[in-house]
C-alpha cells in the first residue's frame, strides 16, 4: 500500500473539512478500490456541503473512468434514496441522473419498493433520464396503487414524449379522475412530437366538450396549442369568446403560438387578428414566459402594416435581452416604414432616438432620401430642446451622423450651456 494512498484514506476521515475535501479530490485515481468507494459513499452524508459536492464530482468521474466500480457506486447511491434527510436524497437523485442510463437497472428496482415515496423518487429519476427504452416499464407502473406515484409516471412519460403511450393515457383519462390534468399535459407534449396528431387532438377536443372543470378545460386548450395541428386552429379561435376567463386566455396563447409555429395568417379577418393581438398583448405584458413573448412578436409581425403593431414593437426597442433583439430584427427589416410611422404618430422621445440610432447603424441608406432626412432632423431638434443633458448628447450624436452643418450650428449654442455633462461632452469631441 503506497504512502500516498494511506494519506488519502486517512484524510477522508479527517476532522478538518478542507482536508476531507482535498482527499476526496485526490481519491479519484484510486477509484477502483472498494475501501475508497465505501468511504466516498459515506461522505455523501457529510455535514459540510463543500465535501458533499466534491464527493459527488469524484463519484461521477470514477464511474466514467472505472467500469467495474460503476455498479457499486450506483448501488451505494441508490441506498441513499432511503435516507430520511431530503438533502441527501436529492443529491443521490442528481448523481443517478448524471450517471444516466447505466443507472436504470438499479433505479428500476427502487420503483418496485414497498415504500410509495421511494417508488415516486425512482419514477421521477427515470422520467428525467428521458430514455425511450423505459417506456414499457413505465406503462406497467401506471397501475401503481398510489395516486402520487401514478401522476409521477404520467409526468415521466410526458418527459420522454413517445407517442406509443397515447392510447394508454387516453384510456386512463376516464378511469383516473385524480390524474386528468397530468394526462392532458402529457398528451400536449406527446402530440407536439407525434407524426400523427389526429388521435391526440380529437381526444382533447372531445375531453373539452364533456369537461365542466375550468382548470382542466384551460389545460386542454393549452395542450391543443402545443400539439400544433393547424386543422384545429378554428376550434381554438372560436374559444376567444368563451365565458371562462382561463379558457379565453389559454386559447389566445394557443392561437398565438400556433400561428407563430405554422405561419398561419388570418387572411382578410383583420378584426379577428386585432382581437387576438389585444388579448395577446395583455398576456405579453404580464408574463415572464419567454417562449410566448417570442411567439407573440412573430405573430404580431405578420401584420406589421397595422399601426398598433408598429407602436407595440417600437416600445420594445428600449431594453436588453432576447425580446429587444427580436424587436430590433423586425424594425431593421422595415426601418424606413417605422421611421415614417414614428414621424406621423405620437412616439415617445426615447423610442424615436432608439429607432433613428438603429436605422443609422443598419440601414443608413434610407437617409439618402432628403425629405425623410430633413423630417428626422426636425424631429430630433424638437427633442433636443426638451430633454436633459444625457439625452441631448444622444441626439447630438445622431444629428452629427445626419448633417454636419446643423451639428456644428447646435454645438455653438451648446457652448453657451453651463451644464457639466454637456461641457464634458464638448471637451471629448
Amino acid at each position: 500500500m503506497s504512502r500516498a494512498y494511506e494519506t488519502i484514506i486517512s484524510g477522508l476521515s479527517s476532522f478538518d473539512p478542507d482536508e476531507r475535501r482535498l482527499s476526496v479530490e485526490a481519491s479519484v485515481n484510486f477509484g477502483d478500490r472498494e475501501e475508497v468507494l465505501g468511504k466516498l459513499l459515506d461522505l455523501l452524508k457529510d455535514e459540510d456541503k463543500g465535501v458533499r459536492d466534491a464527493v459527488a464530482t469524484a463519484l461521477v468521474l470514477i464511474a466514467n473512468r472505472f467500469e467495474k466500480s460503476k455498479k457499486k457506486i450506483v448501488e451505494g447511491i441508490c441506498n441513499l434514496i432511503y435516507c430520511k434527510d431530503i438533502g441527501v436524497r436529492n443529491l443521490a437523485s442528481e448523481l443517478l441522473l448524471k450517471i444516466g442510463e447505466d443507472a436504470f437497472d438499479q433505479v428500476s428496482k427502487l420503483a418496485t419498493h414497498e415504500d410509495k415515496d421511494v417508488r415516486k423518487i425512482a419514477i421521477d429519476i427515470i422520467g428525467l433520464m428521458k430514455a425511450k427504452f423505459a417506456v414499457d416499464f413505465l406503462v406497467e407502473k401506471l397501475n401503481d396503487p398510489d395516486p402520487n406515484v401514478v401522476t409521477s409516471v404520467i409526468e415521466a412519460l410526458r418527459n420522454i414524449g413517445d407517442d406509443r403511450v397515447t392510447k394508454h393515457l387516453i384510456d386512463m383519462f376516464s378511469k383516473s379522475e385524480f390524474a386528468r390534468l397530468q394526462i392532458v399535459e402529457a398528451l400536449g407534449e406527446i402530440g407536439k412530437r407525434a407524426k400523427d396528431k389526429k388521435v391526440v387532438c380529437n381526444f382533447l377536443v372531445e375531453a373539452f366538450e364533456i369537461s365542466d372543470d375550468p382548470i382542466l378545460k384551460g389545460a386542454i386548450v393549452e395542450a391543443l396549442g402545443k400539439a400544433g395541428d393547424e386543422k384545429y386552429i378554428d376550434f381554438l379561435i372560436g374559444l376567444i369568446h368563451d365565458e371562462n376567463v382561463a379558457v379565453r386566455k389559454m386559447a389566445t396563447v394557443a392561437v398565438v403560438e400556433l400561428c407563430a409555429q405554422l405561419g398561419y395568417k388570418f387572411g382578410m379577418r383583420e378584426d379577428l387578428f386585432k382581437l387576438f393581438f389585444e388579448q395577446g398583448k395583455e398576456i405579453f405584458e404580464r408574463t415572464d414566459d419567454l417562449n410566448f413573448k417570442v411567439c407573440f412578436l412573430k405573430f404580431a409581425s405578420e401584420r406589421i402594416e397595422l399601426d398598433e403593431v408598429k407602436s407595440f414593437i417600437i416600445q420594445l426597442l428600449d431594453g436588453n435581452g432576447e425580446i429587444s433583439e427580436k424587436a430590433f430584427e423586425i424594425v431593421n427589416e422595415r426601418a424606413k416604414e417605422f421611421i415614417l410611422f414614428s414621424l406621423k404618430n405620437s412616439v415617445d422621445d426615447e423610442s424615436f432616438i432608439n429607432l433613428v440610432e438603429l436605422a443609422l447603424y443598419n440601414s443608413k441608406e434610407i437617409f439618402e432620401d432628403s425629405v425623410l432626412k430633413n423630417l428626422v432632423l426636425e424631429k430630433l431638434l424638437e427633442i433636443f430642446n426638451r430633454v436633459g443633458a444625457e439625452k441631448k448628447i444622444a441626439v447630438l450624436n445622431l444629428i452629427s451622423s445626419l448633417d454636419k452643418v446643423i451639428f456644428e450650428e447646435i454645438l455653438q449654442k451648446v457652448k453657451m450651456d453651463s451644464d457639466p455633462i454637456l461641457k464634458a461632452y464638448l471637451m471629448s469631441i
